[in-house]
């Protein structure tokens, strides 16, 4: 797996004739506002156009193995069933205009760190999202 390039967005777009598309934008060309997404600075997509746009990351590895309240998001990727995807609840967030989801790809134990996908994906295309009831061991009694 090649580094992360945290200086990329990944655009996922839907055309017109129903195909989808991928476009790769520097970060500083790239912008979300209210009325969709801007690329290369000039070039404004509307939000019911995009499917979500990605951008890979690193995370240190820390209380990782701690348990965590998970939550469960089920999101129209174009696909007749969409694509559902459950994270640990501090590593999803709802803003104004995407739900963003932090996935893990890959766990560098030398670097002490996670490769990771930060997902954001427009309210339009959110489906439904649940949170997960946190399991809890109850000890079995003595008697």
């Amino acid at each position: 797996m090649s580094a992360p390039n945290g200086n990329v967005y990944r655009v996922h777009l839907a055309g017109p004739d129903g195909n989808t598309s991928e476009i790769d934008v520097p970060a500083d060309a790239f912008e979300a506002g209210e009325q969709g997404v801007v690329l290369g600075g000039t070039t404004v997509v509307p939000w019911h156009r995009v499917i979500r746009y990605t951008r890979e990351m690193t995370h240190p590895v820390d209380d990782v193995f701690q348990a965590r309240s998970e939550v469960r998001i089920w999101v129209d990727d174009g696909t007749p069933d969409g694509e559902t995807v459950t994270v640990r609840a501090d590593r999803f967030e709802t803003g104004r205009w995407t739900v963003d989801v932090m996935v893990e790809r890959a766990l560098n134990l030398e670097g002490g760190v996670f490769h990771l996908t930060k997902i954001h994906v427009p309210w339009t295309r959110v489906l439904e999202y649940e949170r997960l009831p946190v399991p809890v061991e109850v000890p079995s009694r003595p008697d």
